[in-house]
Order: C-alpha cells, then sequence, then structure tokens
C-alpha cells in the first residue's frame, strides 16, 4: 500500500508540470471577446475605405459628364449632331443614370418646358453637367443630395432629347 502511494505521488510531481507546460501563458492570446472587437473595427475601416473610392468614382463621372457636355457642343453643326455624337451621348446618359442611383433617385421625371432647338437643348444640358459637377463636389460619401438627383434626372431626359436631333 505505502509503495502504491509513493508511485501515486511520484507521477504526480511528474505529470503537473507537462500539463502545466501545455496551458496557454498569460498574455499571449487575446480574449474571444478582444479578438472580435478588432475584426470588427478591420471591417467597418473597409468599409469606409470602399465608400470613399466609391463617392471618388462618383465624382469622377460627374467631371467626365462636363467634358462630354463641352465636347458635344463643339461637335454641333447647322442644327444636327453628327452620328458619332451618339455614343458621347450614351456615356453621358449612363453616368447620369449611374450617379442618380448612387444619391437614392430612379424615376424618369419629364422636364417642365422641353427645349425647341438644339442649341437650347446643348446649352441646357451644358448648364445641367456643370451644376451636377458643382453639387457633386460639395457632397461627401455620407450624403444624399435631392438636387444631384434632379440634375442628373434632367441630363438623362435632355440626352433623350439630343437623340431627337441626331436623325
Amino acid at each position: 500500500m505505502f509503495l502504491k502511494s509513493l508511485l501515486l505521488a511520484c507521477s504526480l510531481l511528474f505529470i503537473a508540470p507537462a500539463v502545466r507546460g501545455q496551458t496557454a501563458g498569460t498574455g499571449q492570446v487575446n480574449p474571444p471577446e478582444e479578438q472580435n472587437e478588432t475584426m470588427l473595427d478591420t471591417l467597418r475601416r473597409m468599409k469606409i475605405k470602399r465608400e470613399e473610392e466609391e463617392h471618388k468614382k462618383v465624382l469622377s463621372k460627374g467631371f467626365q459628364i462636363k467634358q462630354d457636355v463641352e465636347a458635344l457642343s463643339k461637335d454641333a453643326a447647322n442644327g444636327r449632331l453628327p452620328h458619332s455624337a451618339d455614343k458621347r451621348l450614351k456615356d453621358i446618359e449612363k453616368s447620369a443614370k449611374q450617379i442618380r442611383t448612387e444619391f437614392g433617385g430612379s424615376k424618369d421625371e419629364e422636364l417642365e418646358e422641353p427645349p425647341k432647338t438644339l442649341d437650347d437643348a446643348l446649352k441646357r444640358l451644358n448648364e445641367a453637367g456643370t451644376q451636377l459637377n458643382e453639387r457633386l463636389a460639395k457632397t461627401s460619401r455620407q450624403v444624399i443630395s435631392v438636387s444631384v438627383v434632379e440634375s442628373a434626372t434632367d441630363i438623362v431626359q435632355l440626352v433623350k432629347i439630343l437623340r431627337t436631333f441626331m436623325k
């Protein structure tokens, strides 16, 4: 009996240090709550960065619309647009619709007073493009602007009217 007790005590003395070596040391591994908080913080930063990049794309689309409108004004001659202007008109319409969607708009609303001539339509399109670009410059990634949606909708409607001057 004494021999069994002595053997048990010796085995416990040798096993105890081995068990202690297998447990995690203090401060080496963060608790699960802290790991989750770090991951959530990283996800928040990624979301903010993605939103900032999307806003920069919207701003560049607004600038591209302005440049395309100025080029269209130069291409117009004798009350007609050349057939090569169709691609530019499609690009303007596509960008304006994307901007409108980004800012929460979706419906095409008819213009109150549609222009009657090509020059009037181009002039209004130029004004709308400049206005859109200025309004976009005043927004941040967190803003939904009704004025931006209205300007984008006006551009879409003016592009549809300008297509009639190509035929």
